[in-house]
């Protein structure tokens, strides 16, 4: 078994090893936190996160608008409140370890507002923003507001190479990596075009190559690849690691 050597991610050099961000918000301060311990990168879900009254109780999700649109605001709030709290949990259980990141699905709604919220009043709390579910084109600038990177997740060289160009050249200093997450073995929120048939899966090697080269070609050779998807044991990926045709590259475990 190859052993793993650790890679600046966000600002900081940790091991290449990725808590998946599950953005049905089975990821929370408590487990991004552990993992950070470890000096790992740790993800906590930005979708209706936990917050807690002043005993520390989890406030249990109640909409008391009648309207709609009441009731969306009320949920933008929640969770702000949410994404902060998850990020103050997170801190304190890493001890100052690792990095802390926080996944948001691009495609919810009002995404762009929850992430300006909680970014703005839990500053240096986060270190990163993981986004996909969609193609999340203002990504970049939003975190480079805040000084803080981002990941966006894409199933394809050609989904990146579309952001890249329409986007992200823009907005180069805080974009920390590319989460490939490969659309035949991973569980949620996978990307095909109509070119792909969905019941011929492609080896991801293949494609995390294209990937590389393509980034290579616009001078991204230090930023790391984060592979997600299908990712259980690294003795089933000991061929990406040390490897220049993939360059710098981490793993990233969600759920089963």
């Amino acid at each position: 078994m190859k052993s793993l050597n650790p890679i600046l991610i966000s600002g900081k050099e940790v091991l290449p090893l990725v808590e998946g961000g599950k953005g049905i918000n089975g990821s929370d301060g408590r487990s991004s936190g552990a993992w950070a311990h470890e000096n790992c990168v740790g993800t906590f879900s930005g979708v209706s996160p936990d917050f807690y009254d002043d005993k520390g109780n989890v406030v249990i999700e109640k909409f008391l608008k009648r309207s709609r649109p009441e009731r969306h605001e009320e949920m933008v709030e929640r969770a702000i409140k949410g994404g902060i709290a998850q990020a103050q949990v997170a801190h304190e259980v890493s001890g100052g370890n690792g990095r802390i990141h926080m996944n948001m699905l691009w495609e919810l709604a009002d995404s762009q507002r929850i992430l300006e919220g909680v970014l703005e009043k839990a500053k240096g709390l986060i270190n990163g923003i993981t986004c996909g579910a969609g193609m999340p084109y203002h990504l970049g600038a939003l975190a480079s507001k805040f000084g803080v990177y981002y990941y966006p997740i894409v199933s394809s060289a050609r989904a990146f190479n579309i952001l890249w160009k329409r986007a992200y050249s823009n907005f180069t200093e805080f974009l920390g990596g590319v989460v490939y997450e490969d659309p035949w073995l991973a569980g949620g929120h996978n990307g095909l075009s109509n070119a792909e048939d969905p019941t011929k899966p492609e080896t991801p090697y293949n494609r995390v190559a294209e990937l590389r080269r393509l980034m290579n070609g616009y001078g991204l050779t230090e930023t790391p690849i984060i592979l997600a998807g299908g990712v259980w044991s690294l003795k089933d990926w000991e061929d990406y690691i040390d490897n220049p045709e993939i360059g710098k590259i981490a793993f990233q475990f969600s759920t089963r």
